[in-house]
């Protein structure tokens, strides 16, 4: 079994409702291994969907009120280069605790809960859930209705994207796949074993996507009353389930978010409560490393919560919304972790031209490779003026003798990486053909030279002949 699926068999994790959303854009300037609060939300809401689309996170429904009774249709959308939410168009369906999935800067919000029913005392006696399927088209800032609806209601399950397909959890360990091109539900293979059903404050499994397959952890059914814990892995292209042997346990709440090895190391953070049956502490962030097979404790949460929505942009984790643990209050709060080995700043390898290296040409290439994306590059000659590119190019025109280049890369957050100086000469070769002319002409002058000497000589010996006779 690979590293990016043995780093299940190390961990038992058992969640609440979250929504993962993955993107890559300007980077955010943190340290590594640190929480910092950004701004709230305009509204506080608990059981919210979660998305990051094209470098900005999507705050989608939830609960007013950290119950099902004041479900809300509210979307904001939050920009981190500006630190600013901007309220977009109602999603139509009021909801939370619903799946969530992005394809195609499409947001698709599937299921969910819708309310609840009142018994005779006033009091609320279960929730109210819907199979309803809703898009956000993020580009016109418009919701399209009447897409086809899955079979089943869902609801504290997530929606999960491999190879443009959008797979989601229903009634429990059925397993059912949606193509957004033809609009079609397909049930695939089913779990080989069934979870618990999380209602309420009850565990509920986390589902996450690595190596393109599907992973999902938690508390299984074994028998009448007994659950234990179990990690399944599904791969899409066999259409079959494995399940990997558990190591040491680690019994959380929380969510799952893989980062993605550009600005940061790839490793699987899993956040949220976690009572420390193996490090004999409550734990709220630690983090799987794929190159090594190791784990890392990192800093807590600084606001332990439940219910919240998540989402990477540039390997930068966003926490949003939520509620605390034995509260029903709910949070507008959006903190941000930068995890191990966070780089706020790109990172230059000058391929060409290299240290003290002698080049007998005057134009010299000028090639180099950015660790990430980035929106500006620029060079410098010699100290002189900053020349803008749009990536590897020539250095033209260059005089003999000793030079200096350093590349610039600026990334959208304005973070700007710096290369180190390379030095180098040029000594240009003498032209050929110039100098095979000079020898030429210097051929023929003597030439010339020589024949005038001779033709002179001859002459001042002919008329030296004459006066003698």
């Amino acid at each position: 079994m690979n590293k990016v699926i043995f780093f299940t068999v190390s961990l038992f994790f058992v969640g609440v409702f979250f929504a993962v959303g993955v993107c890559s854009v300007g980077a955010v300037s943190l340290v590594e291994d640190s929480w910092s609060s950004k701004a709230s939300m305009s509204q506080a809401r608990s059981g919210l969907g979660v998305v990051a689309v094209e470098g900005k996170i999507y705050a989608i429904g939830g609960t007013t009120n950290g119950r099902s009774d004041k479900v809300v249709g509210t979307v904001e959308v939050y920009d981190p280069v500006s630190d600013t939410w901007t309220t977009l168009a109602s999603m139509p369906t009021p909801r939370s605790h619903f799946a969530i999935a992005v394809y195609q800067n499409k947001i698709y919000c599937i299921g969910g809960c819708v309310g609840v029913t009142v018994d005779q005392w006033g009091l609320h006696s279960s929730v109210v859930t819907s199979d309803v399927v809703e898009v956000y088209d993020t580009t016109t800032n418009t919701w399209k209705r009447g897409i086809a609806r899955p079979p089943y209601s869902a609801i504290y399950t997530q929606a999960l994207v491999v190879d443009g397909q959008i797979f989601v959890r229903l009634a429990g360990s059925r397993l059912f796949m949606f193509d957004p091109l033809t609009g079609v539900w397909t049930e695939k293979a089913p779990m080989p074993a069934s979870p618990q059903s999380g209602w309420g404050n009850g565990p509920r499994p986390v589902e996450f996507v690595v190596d393109n397959k599907l992973v999902v952890t938690g508390e299984f059914y074994l028998g009448p009353n007994l659950y234990g814990p179990k990690v399944l892995v599904y791969d899409p292209v066999f259409d079959v389930w494995s399940e990997e042997t558990t190591g040491p346990m680690i019994a959380c709440d929380g969510v799952a978010l893989v980062t993605s090895g550009v600005y940061a190391p790839q490793r699987v953070y899993f956040l949220g409560r976690a009572p420390g049956s193996t490090f004999g502490e409550w734990l709220s962030n630690q983090a799987y490393g794929f190159a090594d097979n190791s784990w890392l404790l990192g800093e807590d949460m600084p606001n332990p919560r439940l219910d919240f929505g998540a989402a990477i942009v540039d390997d930068v984790l966003y926490i949003v919304g939520g509620r605390g643990y034995n509260l029903f209050v709910p949070s507008a709060s959006n903190q941000v972790y930068a995890p191990f080995g966070y780089r706020t700043v790109p990172v230059i390898g000058v391929v060409s031209p290299l240290d003290d290296v002698v080049y007998s040409v005057s134009d010299v290439c000028l090639e180099f490779v950015v660790d990430r994306p980035v929106g500006l590059l620029y060079y410098c000659v010699d100290g002189g003026a900053n020349v803008t590119i749009g990536g590897n190019t020539t250095l033209p025109d260059l005089s003999d003798g000793v030079h200096s280049v350093t590349v610039f890369a600026e990334d959208k957050s304005g973070n700007v990486g710096v290369s180190e100086t390379v030095v180098f000469s040029v000594v240009s070769e003498p032209d050929i053909l110039l100098s095979v002319s000079v020898v030429v002409v210097l051929c023929v002058v003597s030439v010339l030279v020589v024949t005038v000497l001779l033709l002179f000589l001859r002459r001042r010996r002919s008329v030296k002949s004459l006066s003698m006779g």
